[in-house]
């Protein structure tokens, strides 16, 4: 078609490698054998039937003839073709045969390239037993192939399956899901979370500053504290829990925490009984960053729940005043960390001086970089009652009307009877009666037996749990 269209040819593939000759058998009909006894010493032996047969590269055969044939059989029988690889003279039908093994250009890795190369994909077969090799993202968590549709899927919590379950994570809880109330509620599905970090490419940093400090003298007194505490972020993926793992892990060094229980103490800054009166938190209703800032003082942390902790001369570097309280500040510098918490540069709150809130909160000025990792499910089935997209069949149905039904009525014997005969009726206890036996159990039957050889009365119980019913 090329040629026709005065378009150039289709090249050829280098890495093919050259083809064979496939000959398989055609009828030929049995013929005279030759007169010369010398020749031929079965003579006078019997001589096969002058009939028709199928032979395979015995004598040539007529191409033109009406015996000359080639069915689908042939190449599905054992033994039904040969390859011809030396022979230059074709006694027998022929078809072309692509062999690329033999003579192939990428038998050697080092002159092919390694996606053509039999030697190199052989060798990966080998090394990782025909299995996929796991290619890791760091900034989601996850791998970056797979190697079907569910996979992905299921990685990205798209299945149909993970979206049956609805974990609010923004509006009303207590409306139900695909009601009116529940309209502007958004759901996360039921899953890993699979979503991609937010990357800070340098490494950067932002301060705080504390609100008082013990100074050097003797006696000690208390002093402003008006040192800029820095806390280093490094260079790689965050999400709003890690920045404040290292915000954290720089107060706790620093000594700028509370003790929850004052018996207690831990080498943990994550533990479950240290405070912090500076935190960052996220607002899913705003979906901005927040910056939280708590009062120091005796109202807010009261010493008979909270200790401040000691250093080595277990004496403690700064203390709670009673009479007025201050905030710790946030000190967020011009650098790459204002795109990832949406702040500009400046200080949160701009003093520390005292005032009637017990904590202060501020928002991000823009749109953070730092998002929440989860999908978004807007869970609405318009059947809520089933929770579920469309009706339902008969057997669901009946058994939610005998579940409605046991439980409207046990909250109608609620306010005549009590909590406890609402509770009973609603676990379907029946309502008759029992009697003793109910309740200290029915006694085991026994047969009464007479011996052959004497006049005693035995008693035989039951040997299997069914008489004994």
């Amino acid at each position: 078609m090329s040629a026709l269209l005065n378009l150039n040819p289709i090249p050829l593939i280098p890495w093919k490698g050259r083809t064979f000759n496939q000959i398989h058998s055609s009828i030929q009909k049995n013929g005279q054998i030759s007169a010369d006894i010398i020749i031929n010493p079965n003579l006078f032996a019997a001589n096969p039937l002058k009939i028709y047969r199928r032979e395979i590269a015995s004598t040539s055969a007529t191409t033109c003839g009406s015996n000359a044939s080639l069915r689908i059989d042939e190449f599905n029988r054992p033994n039904g073709t040969i390859n011809n690889s030396v022979a230059t003279t074709i006694k027998d039908l022929v078809n072309t045969l692509d062999n690329t093994m033999p003579n192939n250009k990428c038998e050697n890795y080092e002159s092919c390239s390694v996606v053509l190369s039999p030697a190199a994909n052989a060798r990966n077969r080998v090394r990782s037993s025909g299995m996929i090799k796991r290619k890791f993202n760091e900034g989601k968590n996850d791998d970056t192939y797979y190697t079907s549709s569910s996979q992905y899927l299921t990685s990205r919590n798209r299945t149909f399956v993970q979206n049956q379950y609805n974990y609010i994570r923004k509006g009303d809880s207590t409306a139900k899901p695909g009601s009116n109330l529940a309209s502007a509620n958004v759901y996360s599905p039921n899953g890993t979370n699979h979503c991609l970090k937010y990357f800070i490419p340098v490494d950067t940093s932002f301060g705080y500053k504390w609100v008082n400090k013990y100074d050097s003298s003797t006696p000690r007194n208390l002093i402003a504290n008006t040192t800029t505490y820095q806390v280093a972020i490094p260079a790689g993926y965050y999400t709003l829990d890690d920045l404040n793992r290292k915000f954290k892990q720089a107060m706790f060094a620093n000594l700028h925490y509370f003790i929850k229980d004052p018996a207690g103490r831990t080498t943990e800054f994550y533990s479950d009984n240290i405070s912090y009166a500076l935190n960052f938190g996220y607002n899913n209703n705003a979906n901005v960053i927040e910056l939280q800032s708590y009062r120091i003082d005796a109202t807010v942390f009261p010493s008979s729940n909270y200790i401040i902790p000691t250093n080595g001369n277990d004496s403690p570097t700064w203390a709670v005043v009673p009479s007025s309280g201050l905030y710790p500040q946030f000190v967020i510098a011009d650098n790459i960390l204002k795109s990832a918490i949406g702040f500009n540069a400046a200080s949160y709150p701009s003093t520390n001086a005292t005032s009637a809130d017990i904590y202060k909160v501020f928002t991000s000025s823009f749109t953070p970089g730092i998002q929440p990792l989860y999908v978004k499910l807007y869970y609405k089935p318009n059947n809520p009652q089933f929770a579920q997209q469309g009706g339902v069949n008969s057997s669901d149905l009946i058994t939610r009307k005998k579940y409605n039904s046991i439980t409207n009525s046990s909250a109608s014997y609620r306010t005549a009877f009590g909590g406890a005969v609402a509770n009973a009726l609603a676990y379907g206890v029946p309502s008759n009666g029992y009697t003793v036996k109910d309740k200290i159990g029915y006694p085991m039957k026994k047969t009464p037996t007479f011996s052959k050889y004497s006049t005693e009365m035995k008693q035989c119980s039951v040997t299997s749990f069914a008489n004994a019913i």
